[in-house]
């Protein structure tokens, strides 16, 4: 299944736990906001990851779809164009 790239910004820092719990994201600090990044399945899970984050209280500021990353010269690309 291929997988979409997000970037999601929320006003505020999130807890080291919330974070764990989110799965399969990483993030940036950027002054008083978070970054999220992660590859998400589809539409019902990108909004399953808003609702979570809505109950976590934090207002999400910005939501856009990002390029998936290149792989690093030499490594073969997989079917959805990312490395493993």
């Amino acid at each position: 299944m291929a997988m979409t790239t997000y970037e999601v910004w929320v006003s505020g820092v999130i807890p080291e736990q919330d974070l764990r719990d989110l799965g399969a994201v990483t993030l940036a600090t950027e002054r008083a906001s978070t970054v999220l990044y992660g590859d998400i399945a589809d539409q019902a899970a990108l909004f399953g990851l808003l609702a979570r984050l809505r109950a976590l209280g934090l207002e999400v500021i910005e939501v856009r779809q990002v390029p998936a990353p290149e792989p690093p010269p030499g490594e073969p690309a997989t079917s959805t164009g990312r490395h493993t």
